[in-house]
């Protein structure tokens, strides 16, 4: 099921899937059931590795780099790119006021994360290694909201290695 941030959450009967929060995404492959974005994406990294770009990496610390670097996405920039999407799209939107307070913390908050990042990828290409990963695909969503819906480009502009990756 496809859903935008303008739509309103859809929620599917737990006679269709076994989520438990009836929320979407969530996968049904054959009599796997899977759901929590992150999860699917290593499940088809795996499932498909070989075929393509090897998104998990080659060998067995290419594949921690990787899962490092998607729990830091998960747990550090995720955390702070939503609450400043929140409040300058989505309250906006649904004609509520934003907290700017939030917006200027979150936004102060993830400059410091991105010198880290800085760093990192001033050592290599991506952030788990040389190679494209899993790692670098999962960051897209939120840092496409960050520079597409609230014109926050300026965040990369000053920072090469991360505006190159």
């Amino acid at each position: 099921m496809y859903q935008t941030w303008q739509e309103p959450v859809h929620r599917i009967s737990s006679k269709n899937m076994q989520e438990p929060f009836g929320k979407v995404p969530c996968i049904e492959d054959g009599d796997f059931r899977l759901y929590e974005s992150r999860a699917i994406a290593r499940y088809y990294a795996a499932k498909y590795a070989g075929q393509g770009t090897e998104l998990l990496g080659n060998t067995l610390e290419d594949r921690a780099k990787v899962d490092q670097w998607i729990d830091i996405e998960a747990m550090s920039y995720d955390p702070l790119v939503f609450p400043i999407v929140f409040n300058i799209v989505i309250l906006p939107h649904l004609g509520k006021s934003s907290d700017i307070s939030v917006v200027n913390s979150s936004v102060e908050k993830l400059n410091t994360l991105l010198d880290v990042y800085e760093h990192r990828l001033s050592k290599t290409k991506y952030l788990a290694g040389d190679k494209f990963s899993l790692a670098d695909l999962v960051h897209i969503p939120a840092t496409r909201r960050l520079l597409e819906n609230c014109n926050l480009g300026y965040l990369f502009e000053g920072r090469k290695h991360v505006k190159a990756w």
